[in-house]
């Protein structure tokens, strides 16, 4: 059979997809046979680190001797980009002739890296247009160029700049800029959330026929929230049993996912990052113990062995945030909401909930920031709306207007001192929509998304939903007896919760 594969104009980032697959059929053998599990990764024990970063020192050690590739699994909280990047980073400058290419999925988690350069005064060059990005105009390349005035001043600029940060979404646009620029090593953050085509245009990219990044390490955890796919698991599966062979088992599944299935019990390969310091114990105990098999420790920072603050004569909401870091309630009716995905009683709930969080911060004498103190996770657009409606309909403080109310996929990277989750739900067939990135791992059941949603809490965690619905679901069944055994279910009439 003959086939063409022609433009669709209606989806461009397709072309770069297939010039992925294709880069990955004409590129050197040897970086070929590694991705297709043909050979193994070198290692090379004799190398030696340069510097000292305390705690993360070996895992420098380890990176540094894997010459092809390693992966960092990286749990919520343990500092991924501000420990395991930047480390790397700050050792392979030592090498006065090392270059770097630091790459992410969203321009949100590129921004947060080149933040993290910043404040270390390290220089770079960000790729990308200038709306796309928080970054200073001046750490900009498209506006670094500008002042280039010949074609040699511009390579000059080029061979200089010692680290490039980019999307790969921007580099799969631009693979002409690896024909003028190679790189020692590429670090690849966010890379869970990748699929397969979509770094591997950048990861067979040549340069004067040697490969154009030597060396990469994959940051990620497969645990949290997945790329975004819109095919369904029928039509992701795969069957073919050469593909089978080597670990391509579903094609919504990410390299990294592939990589670790293949070399993350292997030390040389993998290190696993297991001090974090986001949550308070109280909250990250559940999510270790059923998602992190235990492995996960509290830094610990002040506020993660902080206790509670005693509250006298307190009632309702304040009660319980006074007494728990992890509670759930349940709202004591049986009435069904004619739209699915709009509950106007836990939308009443959770704005009472805003309310009183924020008198907990002014009895306090805290500052109350709308970027970090609060933030609601639900997983309907309606129900945002819902909810925005009622607190614009309240007297309640202008800056209580500002909190961010989203998806838990839109909270994947974020963290607030107070977490509100509404899980909505009022029928049983929405578990499935609940509970739809969830897989099985060491005979460890996996829910990504309650695993971010609970993360995501420094301080506190309130979750509120119809128990009796989510116990038919067995993770959930498990939070809510984990949550009752500690005391801290409440069935709260709504009319009552104050």
């Amino acid at each position: 059979y003959s086939w063409a594969v022609e433009h669709d104009f209606l989806e461009s980032t397709f072309s770069a997809l297939f010039r992925g697959v294709h880069a990955l059929l004409t590129t050197d053998a040897k970086r070929r046979n590694l991705l297709l599990f043909q050979r193994e990764p070198e290692v090379d024990e004799t190398q030696e680190v340069q510097g000292y970063y305390g705690a993360f020192t070996d895992l420098v050690c380890r990176a540094k001797q894997a010459r092809d590739c390693f992966l960092i699994l990286g749990p919520p909280g343990t500092g991924k980009t501000s420990h395991g990047l930047l480390t790397l980073v700050k050792e392979e400058l030592l090498n006065p002739e090392a270059s770097i290419l630091l790459m992410a999925y969203t321009n949100r988690a590129v921004d947060e890296i080149c933040e993290k350069l910043l404040e270390e005064g390290i220089d770079f060059l960000r790729l990308g247009k200038e709306s796309v990005t928080e970054v200073p105009s001046d750490f900009l390349f498209d506006r670094r160029v500008q002042t280039c005035r010949t074609p040699e001043e511009a390579k000059a600029l080029l061979e200089r700049t010692r680290i490039f940060c980019a999307t790969t979404a921007s580099l799969n646009g631009n693979m002409a800029f690896f024909s003028t620029k190679s790189f020692s090593l590429g670090i690849i953050d966010e890379a869970s959330q990748l699929l397969e085509p979509q770094v591997l245009g950048i990861l067979t990219a040549m340069k004067d026929g040697e490969m154009a990044v030597r060396r990469f390490v994959f940051i990620g955890d497969h645990k949290q929230l997945p790329a975004v796919v819109a095919q369904d698991v029928q039509t992701s599966t795969v069957t073919d049993p050469l593909l089978l062979e080597i670990g391509v088992t579903d094609c919504r599944n990410s390299l990294f996912e592939r990589l670790y299935a293949r070399w993350g019990n292997d030390p040389r390969l993998c290190y696993m990052l297991t001090k974090q310091g986001r949550m308070h114990e109280e909250i990250a105990d559940f999510p270790n113990e059923m998602f992190y098999e235990g492995k996960l420790d509290c830094v610990p920072l002040s506020h993660q062995k902080a206790e509670l603050p005693p509250l006298l004569n307190a009632q309702g909401i304040a009660a319980i945030l006074a007494s728990h870091r992890l509670a759930f309630i349940a709202p004591a009716t049986t009435v069904r909401p004619q739209n699915d995905k709009v509950n106007l009683v836990e939308a009443e709930m959770i704005v009472q909930i805003i309310e009183a969080v924020w008198k907990k911060y002014q009895a306090e004498g805290r500052a109350f920031d709308a970027s970090s103190s609060v933030g609601v996770i639900v997983p309907y657009r309606n129900q945002i709306a819902a909810i925005r409606k009622i607190l614009l309909h309240r007297n309640l403080p202008a800056e209580l207007s500002d909190i961010t109310i989203d998806t838990v996929e839109r909270f994947q990277g974020s963290q607030r001192d107070i977490i509100i989750y509404g899980f909505t739900i009022s029928r049983a067939y929405q578990l499935n929509f609940l509970t739809a990135n969830t897989f099985e791992e060491n005979g460890y059941l996996i829910d990504r998304k309650l695993n971010v949603a609970m993360t995501r809490a420094k301080e506190h965690l309130l979750l509120i939903g119809d128990a009796t619905l989510l116990e038919r679901d067995k993770i959930f069944a498990q939070l809510i007896a984990y949550i009752r055994k500690r005391n801290a279910y409440y069935e709260v009439a709504p009319s009552d919760f104050r």
